[in-house]
């Protein structure tokens, strides 16, 4: 019998850890599966046409919120033109609807719900002999009678022996994965009851063995894997079992990244410990509090100790090793706009390196789908996300979706971290609200009709641009074309942000400074002037206020002085950020103010 597992991955660089955790069970019970991934923004019909390319008896696609509209789109043309292949679905979009996608979709055969390593190896094994379930019970599939009607098992299953599962990779894999997010994890389930989520519906957690997912992680390393993200739903819910991986990573010799997501609920000193002394950029944490309105916290089962948080989050920021994102959700029961803002603001307060803003998914088989006293209002194909709520008009939650555009887009981008550091640092310390910071940013988004635009990066730091100057901060603006410097790498220059073209009469007015060359190593080791299209190309020359200077950290070790007293000090910044931004030497007769 020859099976093919597939999914619709929302992108190219994503893979499915499912799907290999299903082929290396299989083999493992003596039965052969090919993996196929697509993603969701492929045509259909092309999808079709490479299925039906190959020789299929039974395939499994994995469903989940991103795909499962297009997965079904993909099935039923699927069994129209292939009416004897056996169509077997599985995931969290499918394991708690199994009668409604059976009626919904009369394509699909089976539906595997919950885990489905052990029983889609059983369904497998059956159909291989007997070509059918009739009469014939697997627990956690559902399945078809002979009148179509859904029939079967009705449970929603769990692998609880995970050491029966081997590892999921292969070499081959870390060939075609290569360019890829390759998913791992330690443990299944949570230990949490959050109502807008499905990981802990069962409030279990069973984990992998510990000396086995070592060595597993070596493996990764050994292979040279860019980045190791983990699905462990709460990664630090165990200290037995997390504190040794955490101790693992943070001494390996390697330089792939870890990414986990953690409870700061649960954090204590050893997990703050390894997170501020690791390696730059060794791990990466993902936090999610979701929202500090006690309320809305009871009313989703959720406990955060807000002081905790800041106690354990704040130390692993300021060591600057561990990259920290924070996450919040959008349309949680009792939580209003203004009351949102205050939990942004929170959060914002610690300077977290990313600040996510997520919208709430009512998902099927979620307990707050089934909430009624919150009045939702919810798009009612996936990802089902809000609209409005009891305390939430769905005018509000269209501004918030502008915000979190703008958001994205300026402060949790990488490319105007500095500037953002600094208007961050200003706002906590003046106690201003971050949050009508950037209400105000993305009024002016709209007032300039940027959301009905489809803008490229020049545009919208010229957005940026005129808004801080609006503003009046000096400092702000030139931290700005600091980074836009450094960021891209001096390929966007304009005067309508203040950043001449780098033209040979320009750098020749310091001619004396790029000729020196022995003056120049100084700055620049090894240092050679060869012609002047290649400075123009690798540095930028430009005038920052002694405020800005100060801010930057850039060395004033000589005329101290006389260059403050100046209005303008210039710059010459390397843009591909191999040295120091440092100060052109003046010469005797030269005015920096002038």
């Amino acid at each position: 019998m020859n099976v093919v597992l597939t999914t619709l991955n929302s992108k190219f660089i994503h893979s499915s850890l499912a799907l290999r955790y299903l082929k290396a069970y299989g083999k493992s019970q003596g039965q052969a599966y090919d993996i196929v991934e697509y993603t969701i923004n492929m045509p259909v019909l092309n999808i079709l046409s490479d299925i039906t390319e190959r020789d299929i008896d039974v395939i499994g696609f994995a469903c989940y919120i991103w795909n499962i509209e297009m997965t079904l789109h993909v099935v039923a043309l699927l069994k129209t033109v292939k009416p004897d292949i056996i169509i077997v679905l599985g995931g969290p979009e499918v394991s708690y609807v199994a009668d409604e996608i059976l009626h919904r979709a009369p394509s699909v055969d089976y539906i595997v719900q919950g885990e489905g390593e052990e029983v889609f190896t059983a369904l497998i094994q059956h159909l291989s002999t007997y070509k059918t379930l009739e009469n014939y019970t697997i627990d956690g599939i559902r399945g078809r009678d002979v009148h179509g009607q859904p029939c079967g098992s009705s449970s929603v299953v769990e692998v609880k022996d995970l050491s029966v599962i081997p590892f999921p990779y292969t070499e081959e894999d870390m060939s075609d994965l290569a360019h890829k997010i390759i998913y791992y994890e330690s443990s299944r389930g949570c230990p949490f009851s959050c109502q807008y989520c499905l990981s802990g519906n069962k409030n279990t957690v069973r984990f992998f063995p510990q000396k086995r997912t070592i060595s597993e992680l070596q493996w990764f390393i050994d292979h040279h894997v860019k980045q190791v993200k983990f699905v462990d739903r709460t990664f630090n819910c165990a200290p037995m079992h997390h504190l040794p991986l955490m101790e693992f990573i943070s001494q390996a010799d390697t330089r792939t990244n870890f990414h986990l997501e953690m409870e700061a609920e649960l954090m204590g000193e050893r997990e703050v410990s390894y997170l501020c002394n690791a390696p730059k950029g060794r791990i990466q944490i993902e936090v999610g509090v979701q929202s500090t309105y006690p309320k809305t916290l009871k009313a989703i089962h959720r406990y955060n100790n807000w002081q905790h948080i800041k106690k354990v989050i704040s130390p692993i920021i300021e060591s600057g090793n561990t990259h920290v994102h924070m996450d919040l959700i959008v349309g949680l029961p009792h939580e209003t706009k203004k009351r949102f803002g205050l939990s942004f603001d929170d959060l914002f307060n610690l300077q977290p390196h990313a600040l996510q803003i997520g919208f709430l998914k009512l998902l099927k088989g979620s307990g707050i789908r089934a909430m009624d006293d919150y009045h939702y209002i919810f798009d009612p194909l996936a990802p089902y996300e809000v609209l409005g709520s009891h305390v939430l008009p769905y005018e509000d939650v269209r501004f918030l979706k502008y915000f979190e555009d703008v958001f994205e887009r300026f402060y949790n981008s990488e490319r105007y971290r500095t500037v953002f550091t600094y208007i961050g640092k200003q706002l906590i310390d003046n106690r201003e609200s971050a949050f009508d910071y950037f209400s105000n940013m993305t009024k002016a988004w709209l007032a300039a009709d940027n959301h009905k635009r489809n803008l490229n990066d020049k545009d919208q730091i010229e957005f940026l641009y005129s808004f801080l100057k609006k503003h009046n901060d000096i400092v702000a603006i030139e931290l700005l074309q600091y980074d836009v410097i450094i960021s891209y790498k001096g390929k966007i220059r304009t005067e309508t942000i203040g950043l001449s073209v780098q033209s040979k009469k320009l750098l020749q007015s310091s001619e004396y400074f790029w000729k020196d060359e022995q003056l120049v190593r100084r700055y620049i080791p090894e240092y050679s002037f060869k012609e002047w299209r290649r400075i123009r190309q690798n540095y930028f020359e430009v005038n920052l206020s002694a405020a800005t200077v100060d801010y930057l950290g850039i060395n004033q070790n000589t005329n101290d002085d006389y260059m403050r007293v100046n209005e303008k000090i210039p710059i010459i910044i390397d843009v591909m950020n191999t040295v120091k931004p440092f100060i052109r030497p003046a010469m005797k007769e030269e005015s920096y103010g002038s």
